[in-house]
């Protein structure tokens, strides 16, 4: 029988945290347990979770950060699959069945990372727009991954990843600070030889607000990327790094040029505009990305 850990990061999320929760008390898909992390909350949160103690685990520690907390619950998860779920964010009734669904139909699914199209909602839960993820499952692993070195695919809170993978090819790295989620994607992608495949279905609400963490800290997630993209490549044989690097050039040569013009305005906001201007700026390039 196929089991699914959810685990909720929470730090500060006394404004939504209910309704996450009960999203996920609600999924058509029983065979779950649901694990809330509180990282160092200093609101009601932890006092709101309390209120779920029958029906779900929780686990209260110092602030340590978002892998801290998913490594947390990592930890003491007993499904055969982990979903993140962030405190801000729901998931629709049927999001564990459809991807667990579509999971059982992909050969080698043990190394493969899940992902879904989503809403974007705002504050007060009003649909902002439907987002559609392209679709790379037909591409091969090498195509897909030159993508993934160009930007970072998928929406976490819609993921679904094996525990074998997890135990197989590490948790998340807590000295990263944000971006998290790239580092684990490139290192399982790259390394590994693990794969992402889209489930072709609206599966969450993703949810955008001025107090989000990370759109907060989007200016230092935008450098970590960098870093990362380095690290991870830096851990590959010569000749299989250097293959990436030419179809990664070569990628962002053919990019259309609306998309072109997006990442020169961004790469010029890193490196020369003062951090208190420059994220001001990313901010509105994050949201004109959503439009």
């Amino acid at each position: 029988m196929t089991t699914v850990s959810i685990v909720i990061p929470v730090f500060n999320a006394e404004k939504y945290i209910a309704e996450c929760v009960d999203s996920a008390l609600n999924q058509s898909f029983k065979d779950i347990e649901i694990i809330a992390i509180n990282d160092g909350s200093s609101d009601r949160s932890l006092e709101i979770l309390k209120q779920y103690t029958d029906k779900i685990k929780i686990i209260s520690k110092e602030n340590g950060g978002t892998a801290s907390a998913l490594n947390a619950g990592i930890k003491i998860m007993t499904g055969d699959w982990f979903k993140w779920l962030s405190a801000d964010d729901v998931l629709y009734p049927n999001a564990i069945d459809e991807l667990i669904s579509e999971s059982n139909k992909v050969e080698n699914n043990e190394k493969c990372i899940f992902y879904s199209n989503y809403d974007i909602i705002n504050s007060h839960g009003k649909i902002i727009k439907h987002f559609i993820e392209p679709n790379y499952n037909n591409l091969t692993s090498f195509e897909l991954n030159v993508i993934l070195l160009d930007h970072f695919i998928g929406n976490a809170t819609t993921s679904l990843i094996p525990k074998l993978a997890i135990d197989h090819f590490g948790k998340f790295d807590e000295q990263i600070g944000f971006a998290e989620d790239y580092d684990l994607w490139l290192r399982y992608c790259l390394l590994y030889n693990c794969r992402l495949h889209l489930v072709p279905k609206i599966l969450a609400k993703y949810r955008v607000h001025e107090t989000q963490l990370s759109k907060e800290k989007i200016l230092t997630a935008f450098e970590n990327k960098e870093k990362i993209k380095k690290l991870v490549l830096s851990k590959m044989d010569q000749s299989k790094r250097e293959k990436y690097e030419i179809a990664l050039k070569q990628f962002r040569k053919n990019e259309e040029l609306s998309i072109k013009s997006r990442h020169m305005v961004r790469d010029l906001i890193l490196r020369f505009l003062p951090k208190a201007a420059s994220k001001k700026i990313i901010k509105k390039y994050l949201d004109f990305k959503k439009d």
